[in-house]
């Protein structure tokens, strides 16, 4: 029955699914198979939507459910004509959301598998809401929990999985088994284990039989409650009997809650043999398997072929490896003469060779004999070392060894050389009762990856191998694997049904296609084949793009170059195809008419005209398809359709005229047999004429409108690009216009093939008065999409369509057309004016047959006017050199001839300089360039003489030639000297930025001179304005490369703004921090980059990474560089990272040191990023070869920076506690802060069981600045989030930034606000935002909170969520992130008024700015400065840079509106142990809350830590114990500066009480202070 159409063209705006269906076409058949489930398919086309019944795919969804409920929907064929991917997926998005109505009853989106979801194809079931959908899912497993809609959907779909078979298996008899792994790799990654009994009572229910027995499977792939993967029989358990089957922890992808049913997906066979498709082929001819050796085994397996008629042994292999096993059991028990039998390998012989025609194209396809495709398992006993594989397989013989050697192991696909696997077959008796599988080694040496996994990121959970034994296959190279890592996993939140359904509509794989299509195309042309670097950065993309993910593909990579010669996969296809036309001539006449249906006569009647004459003309080959008609009952008309294959020009006019009498053509078929469109009905005479058409170009009318409907157009159209080379197609909109499409090539269907210069558009307007028809070639880059419902010719992308032509919404079956006619010319546009959705009054196709090469000739000339483009050579990784660019080669020429006289010949300084004279200022520019582009250094400073000699000074040009050679400085210093007070000349004033950089960038070249220079202008450097001097300091942390150099430049600068410093304190602190900050970014960079100390170059060669090209920045200025990578390889290059570029070839030409640069990366992409460099490249650069060199992250020192030198320029306007920050501390604590807290009386909900310093603490939070001081275990994280709900509920309006020192101490604190927000809605969840530039470092349970996670995917790829980003941080009420965070990104610029600042003891001091100038007007510092301080290098050391914000101001008198609280209660341990650290550490007011201490010494006997027995007030058993665990980290050392600043007595150690400093006899007697463990310290001692 044909299917129903429920809506003729459906719109893309469509709002509505409601359909009436008759009663009739929703009938299931009666089910006679148990396993045969039918139901409601529902097919989406551009063209229709059509309803039919058709069985659905078993699984155990449908199993336990009702069928008739169901609707299985696909839209794989969707793709509206006027539209992109995107249009189609917002169809789809609206539908499952509106849901599908059938007569009132509603169905909604309901899941699919994972198979479905890449056919895009789903189930819908009966329901009134998904909440209804969602109880009967959740039902089934632990899906809930898994918080990212792509994976859930991936585990639901397990349910929705195809399987053959379902058998009850009670949980009682399984276990879950740990996996077999390393620290690097899991080696049973989807396989468990089943007891040999288990197995055969799944064979007997299967019903398995080969060759007249029961057999036994040792590999079963399976879906069984959560579990998914393979079980290989054990033997062992049959001997426990115990268990059925055991699970591996890797299996289990979710916990099931019900459903025991044991679905089988697929299980081992024998004789399954394997083949060598392309993928392979393509990389064994790049290991070194050469073409004669393929070639000789594909002629091998057509002698196979062949001999299957006449050899049993043979015919038994054939159809088994067609896995046609009933057959070869017919084959072996009666022969080949049973004519039934023989007729049945005819036609699997003809359905194998039939195979080798794909898409109208041959293509090389062979089954290899010594080879198998087999189930994966792994060793469960280890008896196999790494790299060794056991192999068994069924034979003739019985389960046999076929190979002690080595051996070809490949999954498909595979485009990596790598995924080849050359692995060793050995036997081992304990793994021999495993047959038709492969068995992998479960040992490894560190770092290495399982086999499996090497080879295309395969694993065991149901990965087939091809294994080959056979010496000729296995190739004689092994190249690395690729180590194939995981996609990053999006952020997720709660996931809704609707999200489900949306990730459905999203998915496509069109970026799949595209990277397989120019994968084979760089393989074709590549002299190295799949080795070369681009197939590699392609199949790293490829593996990525696999699940659906998007991937951008570099640009460099879209254009290869133009194939040279033959390709292995082209010699291959040809033989297959010669191979394919003889056997189909040959077995025409071998046909039995009693055993061959019409349908196979039809199909063999269609391959014999589509094939190559060999030995027949056309005429033979005519004589011959009458004589088949006739022996099959084939009517003589029914030929017509073929006759556009013949080639007419190899026909003499008799035998034109006896084919016409034949067939019975009317005269004016018999006419089109010369040129068909001589008998066009669109094209007049005169259009012929004027276009010369009216040659003998035996072109065949392969439609018309007249003849056939219009709702056949699109069929013949796929007729004519599928099966033709040549077409033309001719369409009509009125009688003034028609246009014409000359085709050229083989076009594939439903895909975006570029056509290039393949495609001539000619238009045709009889009614003008002058001749108008004009031919428009298409150009590089033009792309022609055929389907099922449109055709679009279009350039580069669908916004600059050329040709549209599509079915008509409102009929269905018209077609209508949009041309833009002014690409034909700009006359045709004035006189027809616009071409829009016009309809169609006639169309007709016309095609040229395939083998005549005449008349392809003359339609070739039609496109050969058609320019060719050239493409740009690929990159050759084979280190080169390059020649040095000298005066001598230089082409005069291409140069004015005043150029040419200063040059040639050489000449002295004296007359050089004179030649210059009579230069003008644009010419000195011009030889300026010149010089430094063709290195004549001479002449180069000669040039700046006289440049600088001029006046006025030319200050942009002289800045913009400083810029280019900085070593031109010490020119510029020479001619205008610095005064006697460290001032540069009044000339230089204009020129002083620019002069200090190329002093500082010429400093790796010209070493101490650099110093030298710096300290005779000192006093300039200290008038310059701040922001400068910060620029200049980041510039020599990230220029200079020489340790010693760098360090003695930092502090040349620092002594020379001492003026500044003795002026004003906020000076002097912007000078510390900002030197502070320099010298960590340099020493980091010296770390990450270890430089010579001499020459300045990198001596790590191994954190260096290759760089593919390097060309100059098109949308930057000279200073900026693209620098393109592989994207297969992995690189820890961001944004913003500091990078040293190095020069790896040397010249052919003279002797010079390899170039290295510095820069910082200004943008970042995969495989490509664009960086700022501090340093000149040299004149060869694009020739030359590099490697780069990370050199450490600048996000963090920048963003100090930044807040640094914000502090200084806006002062109270950005932080309102800046005079606590710059200015010295004063004489005494002031009290202001205690009065405010006085004044507070409202009520604290929810602190009804904190202690008094917990809630002194929390009102704190309402002064300018609070400072609180947490020991261990005093609660500093309640605390923390009591203080967020206290100041949401007091202040209605306020904007939070809650930070702290990591990613985890954030998460910790967000956990515990979530968890009191839940309880007091205190805010709704789109106001609560976790922001991180990596949201792979945010806690899994936390990244749905994430800017990521909210507006659905990464902001820093895309323009339009990065402004949706912006606009959720706008809105947020309250943000978390870390200090460095919140100066990054879309927090970068937006303001708070509240900050918190948890674990504040541990950040440097501008790190705690960062969040603290961003309109802060309450701060609230946490931390406990005793324990950990920042982590600092050496340098920072020396300058206090360890010292954080809250220790510098909690030990120092407090500022008006500070407010220093310690929370002086601990929850972690009795007082007995809280005794040693509250005397040492703490000043003895850290007291314990734990009273009943009796149990805890007990407790801990066993363990080393000392336990005082005299009481608190004893503490020698601690001192004297040989305890190795020390306690948590004492107050460092003060330096001699801080001791002097605080008038500490000498041998005195500072303690962290704010009241008190003890010196060291009280340390040795800490009970001389100790107040009574049970008493508290009062509030006033907590608070100044």
């Amino acid at each position: 029955m044909p299917p129903y159409t429920l809506l003729q063209n459906p719109p893309p705006d469509q709002e509505s699914w409601r359909f009436t269906v008759p009663a009739d076409r929703l009938g299931l058949p009666r089910r006679r198979n148990e396993n045969n489930i039918y139901g409601k398919f529902i097919k989406f086309t551009p063209a229709a939507i059509t309803l039919e019944i058709s069985q659905f795919p078993s699984n155990r969804i449908l199993r336990s459910d009702d069928p008739t409920k169901f609707l299985l929907v696909s839209f794989e064929q969707l793709r509206f004509p006027e539209g992109g991917l995107r249009i189609t997926a917002e169809y789809i998005t609206r539908m499952m959301k509106a849901g599908v109505f059938l007569n009132g009853v509603q169905h909604r989106f309901y899941h699919h598998s994972n198979s479905q979801l890449r056919s895009r194809t789903c189930f819908m079931r009966e329901a009134n809401s998904d909440a209804e959908l969602d109880n009967r899912i959740y039902v089934l497993g632990d899906f809930g929990r898994i918080m990212n809609a792509a994976k859930r959907a991936k585990r639901i779909g397990l349910l929705f999985s195809a399987a053959d078979l379902d058998i009850q298996l009670d949980p009682k008899w399984i276990a879950d088994i740990d996996d077999i792994e390393n620290t690097d790799t899991i080696f049973s990654d989807g396989c468990g284990l089943m007891a040999k009994h288990w197995a055969i009572q799944v064979s007997k229910a299967k019903r398995i039989i080969f060759r007249d027995q029961r057999y036994v499977p040792c590999v079963l792939q399976i879906r069984y409650l959560g579990y998914k993967g393979v079980l290989m029989i054990h033997p062992e358990m049959d001997k426990e009997k115990k268990y059925l089957a055991k699970f591996r922890k890797s299996m289990k992808k979710f916990t099931a809650t019900r459903d025991n049913s044991f679905s089988v997906v697929g299980y081992s066979k024998p004789y399954a043999f394997g083949r060598l498709n392309n993928d392979i082929i393509v990389l064994l001819s790049s290991l070194g398997v050469t073409n004669e050796k393929l070639v000789a085994k594909q002629d091998a397996y057509f002698h196979w072929i062949e001999e299957a008629s006449t050899d049993v042994t043979k015919a038994i292999d054939f159809v088994s490896c067609l896995e046609q096993y009933n057959l070869a059991e017919r084959v072996l028990l009666n022969g080949l003469d049973d004519p039934t039998i023989s007729a049945q390998i005819r036609k699997a012989q003809m359905s194998e060779v039939s195979q080798f025609l794909k898409n109208e194209k041959p293509r090389a396809r062979m089954i290899i004999h010594k080879s198998r495709l087999l189930f994966g398992v792994c060793d469960p006993f280890k008896v196999l070392k790494e790299g060794q594989v056991h192999i068994r397989i069924t034979s003739s013989k019985g389960a046999t060894t076929p190979i002690n050697g080595d051996v070809l192991v490949v999954r498909n696909p595979c485009l990596h050389p790598g995924d080849c696997l050359k692995l060793r077959a050995v036997a081992h008796p304990r793994l021999d009762h495993l047959v038709d599988c492969i068995v992998f080694s479960s040992v490894a040496k560190p770092k290495h990856q399982a086999a499996p996994a090497m080879s295309s990121g395969g694993d065991l959970d149901g990965d087939k191998f091809f294994v080959c034994w056979d010496p000729d296959i296995v190739p004689p190279r092994v190249h690395e694997s690729y180590d194939y890592p995981p996609n990053k996993e999006r952020p997720g939140g709660t996931v809704t049904r609707q999200d489900l359904a949306t990730h459905f509509a999203m998915y496509n794989n069109v970026g799949l296609a595209q990277i397989t299509k120019l994968h084979q195309q760089w393989i074709r042309c590549s002299p190295k084949g799949a080795m070369s670097p681009e197939c590699q950065e392609l199949n790293a993309l490829h593996s990525q793009s696999v699940d659906g993910a998007r991937v951008k593909i570099p640009e460099r990579l879209r254009k290869p170059p133009a194939v040279q010669g033959n390709f292995v996969l082209d010699v291959l296809a040809d033989a297959a195809e010669e191979f394919r036309t003889r056997f189909i001539d040959r077995g025409t006449n071998e046909l039995d008419p009693a055993t061959t249906s019409l349908e196979d006569a039809a199909d063999v009647l269609a391959q014999l005209f589509r094939s190559k004459p060999k030995a027949l003309s056309e005429y033979e080959l005519f004589n011959l398809a009458i004589a088949f008609a006739r022996k099959f009952s084939i009517h003589l008309y029914e030929l017509k359709p073929y006759i556009s294959h013949l080639d007419f020009g190899a026909l003499a006019a008799h035998e034109k005229h006896v084919i016409s009498t034949t067939l019975g053509l009317t005269p004016t078929e018999h006419r089109r047999m010369w040129n068909s469109l001589l008998t066009s009905d669109i094209l007049s005479t005169r259009d012929i004429q004027q276009r010369q058409l009216n040659r003998p170009l035996s072109m065949q009318r392969l439609y018309s409108s007249k003849e056939k409907s219009t709702a056949t157009f699109f069929q013949y159209l796929r007729i004519a690009f599928e099966q033709f080379t040549r077409k033309l197609l001719i369409l009509q909109t009125d009688d003034r216009f028609a246009v014409g499409i000359f085709i050229k090539g083989v076009t594939a269907w439903d895909e975006d093939p570029e056509v290039d210069e393949n495609v001539v558009v000619c238009s045709f307007m009889p009614k003008a008065t002058e001749s108008m028809s004009v031919y428009r070639p298409c150009t590089a880059g033009y792309r022609l999409h055929c389907s099922d419902g449109n055709l679009q010719l279009y350039n580069k992308n669908l916004a600059d369509t050329f040709i549209f032509i599509s079915r008509s919404r409102e009929t269905g079956q018209d077609v209508i057309t949009s041309i833009a006619l002014q690409k034909i010319s700009s006359r045709v546009g004035k006189q027809l004016g616009r071409l829009n959705k016009a309809p169609v009054t006639s169309i007709e196709i016309h095609v040229i047959s395939n083998r005549d090469r005449v008349a392809h000739q003359l339609f070739d000339m039609y496109l050969e006017h058609v320019q060719t483009e050239e493409y740009v050579g690929r990159f050759d990784r084979e280190l080169t050199s390059y020649n040095v660019k000298s005066v001598r080669d230089v082409d005069w020429s291409a140069h004015p001839g005043w150029l040419k006289d200063l040059f040639v010949p050489r000449v002295s300084e004296p007359m050089f300089k004179q030649l210059l004279s009579d230069l003008d200022h644009e010419q000195l520019l011009t030889l300026m360039t010149f010089t430094r582009h063709h290195r004549a250094d001479n002449e180069l400073y000669w040039t700046f003489e006289v440049i600088v000699a001029s006046q006025p000074l030319a200050v942009p040009t002289i800045a913009t030639c400083l810029q280019k050679n900085p070593a031109l400085v010490y020119v510029l210093l020479k001619a205008y000297p610095p005064t006697e007070t460290l001032l540069l000349p009044e000339e230089l004033v204009d020129l002083k930025v620019p002069l200090l950089r190329a002093i500082l960038c010429a400093a790796n070249a010209l070493g101490v001179a650099t110093l030298v220079a710096l300290q005779k202008i000192a006093q300039s450097i200290n008038d310059m304005d701040t922001g400068t001097y910060v620029e200049l300091l980041m510039l020599t942390a990230l220029s200079i490369r020489p340790k010693t150099l760098l360090q003695e430049t930092l502090l040349v600068l620092h002594e020379s703004v001492s003026l500044s410093r003795e002026a004003s304190p906020a000076m002097a602190y912007l000078h510390k921090h900002a030197l502070a900050i320099s010298f960590d970014c340099a020493e980091e960079a010296a770390d990450v980059c270890p430089c010579d100390d001499t020459t300045g170059i990198p001596r790590n060669a191994r954190s260096s990474y290759l760089v593919s090209k390097l060309v100059q920045a098109n949308d930057a200025d000279e200073g900026h560089v693209d620098v393109h990578f592989r994207v297969d390889m992995s690189v820890p290059i961001r944004l913003h990272s500091h990078v040293r570029l190095q020069c790896v070839s040397d010249p052919n030409n003279a002797f010079l040191d390899r170039a290295v640069v510095d820069g910082v990366v200004t943008k970042a992409s995969r495989g490509e990023i664009t960086v700022e460099l501090f340093h000149s490249l040299p004149p060869e650069f694009a020739e030359m070869q590099w490697k780069i060199f990370d050199a450490g992250s600048l996000a963090t020192s920048r963003a100090m920076m930044d807040a640094i030198t914000r502090l200084w320029q806006d002062s109270e306007g950005c932080c309102s506690i800046y005079d606590t920050i710059v200015m010295p501390p004063p004489a005494s604590s002031e009290a202001v802060a205690n009065q405010v807290l006085e004044e507070v009386e409202d009520e604290l909900v929810g602190t009804e069981l904190m202690n008094p310093s917990q809630i002194i603490a929390i009102r704190s939070s309402l002064c300018r600045l609070s400072l609180i001081w947490g020991p261990p275990g005093t609660g500093k994280t309640t605390v923390v989030v009591q203080i967020l709900r206290y100041l949401l509920r007091k202040f209605s309006e306020c904007k939070i930034l809650m930070t702290a020192s990591t990613h985890n101490a954030v998460d910790n604190v967000l956990e515990r606000f979530l968890e009191l927000n839940r309880e007091d809605r205190l805010l709704s969840d789109d106001l609560i935002l976790r922001v991180a530039t990596d949201h792979s470092k945010v806690n899994k349970a936390l990244q749905g909170y994430t800017i990521d996670a909210r507006v659905g995917g990464d902001v820093n790829e895309n323009s339009r969520l990065h402004r949706q980003a912006q606009q959720r941080v706008n809105a947020a009420r309250i943000v978390f992130t870390t200090c460095a965070g919140a100066g990054l990104g879309t927090l970068r610029k937006i303001e708070f008024d509240t900050v918190l600042i948890d674990e504040a003891s541990q950040i440097t001091e501008p790190c705690a700015l960062i969040p603290l100038v961003k309109g802060c007007q309450r701060a609230v510092l946490v931390g406990d400065h005793v324990q950990l301080r920042p982590t600092v290098k050496p340098m920072g050391k020396a300058l206090e840079y360890d010292v954080s914000l809250l220790e510098r101001l909690y030990i120092s008198n407090a500022h008006q509106g500070t407010v220093k609280t310690m929370l002086n209660v601990q929850y972690r341990f009795p007082s007995e142990l809280a005794h040693f650290p509250s005397t040492e550490f703490y000043n003895g007011e850290l007291r314990s809350h734990i009273q009943d201490s009796a149990p805890v010494p007990c407790s801990i006997s066993r363990h080393c830590l000392p336990v005082a027995k005299g009481g608190p007030g004893t503490t020698s058993s601690c001192r004297r114990s040989s305890c190795s665990v020390p306690p948590k980290r004492r107050q460092a050392p003060l330096r001699k500066g801080t001791r002097d600043k605080l008038n500490l007595p000498p041998g005195s150690s500072l303690s962290s009480s704010p009241q008190t400093t003890r010196n060291a006899s009280e340390v040795n007697n800490p009970s001389a202070n100790s107040p009574s463990p049970h008493s508290h310290p009062t509030p006033n001692k907590s608070i100044s």
